[in-house]
């Protein structure tokens, strides 16, 4: 076991215009009673036009949302809004359903029927709902740091994830994870825009200011249509932020949901790392994985950072947590060369985070899935569930309780911790791994259609992400469309060379290998 626009956990409104209608939540796209056959990509392509309907869409918002960010040429793009034409059988003139507009971009002009099931006027943006429809939804934005001092900035980061976890405790909210709001750090885009790709109904905001030995924070709940609903200033000093957390965390209950005023808030105090170098060679470490992705380049200049980190700060919690899990899962990936030594250095790693900080969410997220990684199921799955009674926002630790359950036969608890942990955190870097995941669990559980669809999702996430294709061959053979696995599972082996039944076995079981087997004859 190893631990877009995504779809909700509840169902999404479909879309009806002219003879047709449009499921996301099916993926299927319909022509009066007949199915409509298209690409996964086009299929994307579609469901944006019609959700960003009120307005043009640049070819930059395009390759946000159906390329990831990844740059494609003008032909591939033009080849696919042709395709989403032909599919809607868009013969142009009078009668186009997408329009070009010239220099600008591209734009949905049909007119949405107000059928029963259309509950999205056409007089309004449609946005993706909340995940949980009875609970508000929030994201906690990136602080501010107005001062050129850098350990502000670790203040101002820790203040921003502690408020986050603080809201995620209570029951009344769902929160979107630290993992996509940090996404938003330095960005310029406009709250509305910011809203509909997290798909939430308030946004918090803030900003720290230092002078002397105090900080000046401000933090502000707002719609994502800019409407304030509520603004605080606190003046502080700079080793008094955990009052000032929970006191943020308070006012922001209370002013979106009264009933709330009853929660109790217990502090979260960590042992943060004081060291300027630690922190940079983390946050280095993460990025290595970004921008290699989960290969060996990724992780070697991973783990090296990891263990830059921890030199500088021998007792930095976050960091030895972080080498655990990544070893145990370079280990059964078959990406590190020595995977023994890779394990072993996995278990003291996690030993080691515990001892220093056994109540930070996040060690108790990374160490309980690595322990599981290394067989130790059992306590990994008592340290994911203590982490999520800390953090319930932590997507990481929700995906991973997720897998355990679905491998022990709790599929159905399983697959929705899963899909709850991919919808907490929408814009992840490893949104890509979790929905492999995911896909696992659904094949486990007998849903194979479901589970391709999954995984075909995961693969066009991450064009060199093996793992996910040999999860896509496994399902395609469960369809009994083998040309189509044989194809899959070549992809894989094109990515990485020296993939072998051995290692699918080690990652995936003895039954993927059993049903996989074939393919390679």
């Amino acid at each position: 076991m190893i631990i877009g626009w995504l779809e909700p956990s509840g169902a999404a409104l479909a879309f009806h215009f002219e003879d047709f209608s449009l499921d996301p939540d099916r993926r299927e796209l319909r022509r009066a009673d007949a199915l409509i056959a298209v690409e996964p990509q086009v299929f994307d392509l579609i469901h944006y036009l019609l959700r960003q309907r009120e307005r043009v869409v640049s070819k930059d918002d395009l390759l946000d949302a159906i390329w990831n960010g990844r740059v494609v040429s003008d032909s591939t793009m033009t080849s696919r809004i042709n395709a989403a034409r032909r599919a809607l059988g868009d013969s142009g003139g009078e009668q186009r359903l997408i329009r070009t507009v010239s220099r600008k971009g591209f734009r949905f002009v049909g007119e949405l029927r107000q059928d029963a099931a259309t509950a999205q006027t056409a007089a309004q943006p449609a946005r993706e709902p909340p995940a949980v429809a009875d609970r508000p939804s929030i994201a906690v934005l990136p602080f501010t740091n107005l001062s050129s001092d850098r350990a502000v900035g670790l203040l101002t980061d820790a203040l921003t994830e502690d408020v986050t976890a603080l809201l995620a405790r209570v029951a009344g909210f769902f929160v979107i994870a630290r993992s996509s709001s940090f996404l938003y750090r330095d960005t310029s885009r406009e709250l509305r825009r910011i809203g509909d790709e997290l798909g939430v109904q308030y946004l918090v905001t803030g900003s720290v200011r230092a002078s002397d030995q105090l900080l000046r924070v401000t933090a502000e709940l707002a719609e994502p249509n800019g409407r304030q609903l509520w603004s605080g200033r606190y003046e502080v000093k700079r080793d008094d932020t955990l009052t000032l957390q929970d006191e943020i965390a308070r006012q922001l209950a209370t002013h979106l949901e009264p009933a709330l005023m009853r929660a109790e808030f217990s502090s979260i105090r960590r042992r943060r790392s004081d060291s300027l170098d630690a922190w940079s060679h983390y946050r280095q470490a993460v990025g290595a994985v970004v921008v290699h992705g989960w290969s060996e380049d990724g992780f070697e200049q991973g783990l090296t950072k990891l263990g830059l980190a921890i030199a500088a700060d021998p007792d930095f919690a976050i960091a030895h947590a972080q080498l655990s899990l990544w070893s145990a899962i370079g280990a059964n990936l078959s990406l590190l060369a020595d995977a023994d030594t890779a394990r072993q250095r996995a278990a003291d790693a996690a030993e080691r985070a515990l001892a220093l900080d056994p109540n930070d969410f996040d060690v108790l997220g990374f160490t309980g899935c690595a322990l599981a990684d290394l067989g130790e199921a059992l306590r990994g799955r008592k340290l994911l569930e203590r982490a999520l009674e800390f953090d319930p926002s932590n997507a990481q630790a929700r995906v991973a309780l997720g897998v355990l359950q679905a491998r022990a036969g709790e599929y159905a608890t399983g697959i929705e911790n899963m899909r709850l942990g991919i919808r907490s955190s929408p814009q992840d870097f490893r949104l890509g791994f979790f929905r492999m995941l995911l896909a696992d669990g659904l094949i486990r559980a007998g849903r194979h259609e479901e589970a391709f669809i999954e995984a075909d999702t995961a693969c066009r996430r991450d064009g060199k992400f093996f793992p996910s294709r040999i999860v896509a061959a496994w399902a395609l053979v469960k369809l009994a469309r083998l040309d189509e696995a044989r194809v899959m599972l070549g992809e894989a082996r094109a990515i990485r060379p020296s993939l072998s039944p051995d290692q699918i076995e080690q990652f995936y079981g003895r039954a993927a290998a059993a049903d996989l087997d074939a393919l390679w004859r």
